[in-house]
C-alpha cells in the first residue's frame, strides 16, 4: 500500500499547489491513499465547506486538522463526515472524531500539548488506546501529531515505535530534515512541511509579520497567495506482508 501524507495545506494557493501536484504523483506512482493536513485551508484559518468539497473532489481520501479546527463555525455542518478527522484530544464531548479507520488501515489525529491550547495530554488518549487493544487491530497506523515541539513529536513516536506504521508531524509549517525509520520499524518525520506560497512566512504575507514584530500591536496575519508554490509531503511504501514503510519519498517541490 502506497499513502500520500501532504503538509498543512494553506489558503488559496496550498489548494492550487496540491491540485497541481496529485495528479503528477499519481502518475508517476502508484498511490492507494491520499491524507492531506487541511486545518488552515480555507483563508489560512479553519475549513468551509465548499473548500472541504474542493478537496475531496481533487482526490484526497482523509483530511485531518488541528489548533485551527473551529476557527470557521461551518466546520460544525462537515466534522461529523467520515473522510474529515480532528485531534482525537480535544474534550470528548466536542462534534467530530479523532480517528479513521478504513479495512487494514487506521489514521488518528493527534495534537501536541506543548506550547498549545491542548485540552488532554496526548499521552492519555494513547494509553487509552493501548489498554483498548487498539494497535493490534489494525495492520497499517498513521498518526499525524499536530504540535509545536519536536521533542514532544519524538518521544511520542518512541513510545509508539513498533505500535504504528508512520508518525508525521505537522503544525509548524518547515518541514524538518529528520525523516527515518525508528529503531522498532515506525516511520518518523518531526514535520512534513506546508503547501503554500513559497516566498511567505508560513504561508502568510511577510509585510503583516514584521509589522507585528516591528510594533508588538495585533495584527491579523493573511495568507500570501502569489507564486512561486511549495509543495510539502510525504509518500510512504508500505510492504504487503510486514506492513512497515520499505521506503519513502519527501516532497519539497517549488512549483511555478
Amino acid at each position: 500500500m502506497n499513502v500520500l501524507f501532504i503538509g498543512d495545506i494553506i489558503s488559496s494557493a496550498g489548494r492550487e499547489v496540491v491540485k497541481l501536484m496529485i495528479p503528477k504523483i499519481k502518475n508517476e506512482y502508484k498511490v492507494d491513499f491520499i491524507i492531506a493536513n487541511a486545518e488552515n485551508s480555507a483563508g489560512g484559518f479553519g475549513i468551509t465547506k465548499k473548500v472541504y468539497k474542493e478537496l475531496i473532489d481533487i482526490g484526497i481520501d482523509l483530511i485531518t486538522m488541528g489548533n485551527h479546527t473551529w476557527d470557521n463555525k461551518e466546520v460544525l455542518e462537515i466534522i461529523n463526515n467520515e473522510n474529515i478527522i480532528r485531534p482525537i484530544n480535544f474534550f470528548p464531548f466536542l462534534p467530530g472524531k479523532g480517528i479513521y479507520t478504513r479495512d487494514i488501515l487506521a489514521v488518528i489525529n493527534i495534537q501536541g500539548r506543548t506550547f498549545l491550547d491542548t485540552p488532554i495530554s496526548p499521552i492519555i488518549n494513547i494509553k487509552n488506546l493501548i489498554s483498548e487493544g487498539f494497535f493490534d487491530k489494525y495492520k497499517i497506523i498513521i498518526v499525524d501529531f499536530h504540535g509545536e515541539a519536536t521533542a514532544e513529536k519524538m518521544s511520542i513516536a518512541h513510545y509508539l515505535d513498533g505500535k504504528i506504521t508512520a508518525f508525521i508531524g505537522t503544525h509548524t509549517h518547515v518541514q524538518t530534515n529528520d525523516a527515518k525509520i525508528l529503531p522498532n520499524g515506525t516511520f518518523y518525520i518531526s514535520d512534513i512541511g506546508m503547501c503554500g506560497s513559497y516566498n511567505s512566512i508560513i504561508g502568510f504575507k511577510i509585510e503583516k509579520i514584521i509589522e507585528k514584530l516591528n510594533t508588538g500591536l495585533y495584527n491579523k496575519f493573511e495568507p500570501e497567495k502569489s507564486k512561486p508554490y511549495l509543495f510539502c509531503a510525504v509518500l510512504l511504501f508500505i510492504d504487503d506482508k510486514s506492513f512497515k514503510v520499505y521506503d519513502f519519498k519527501i516532497f519539497n517541490e517549488i512549483v511555478r
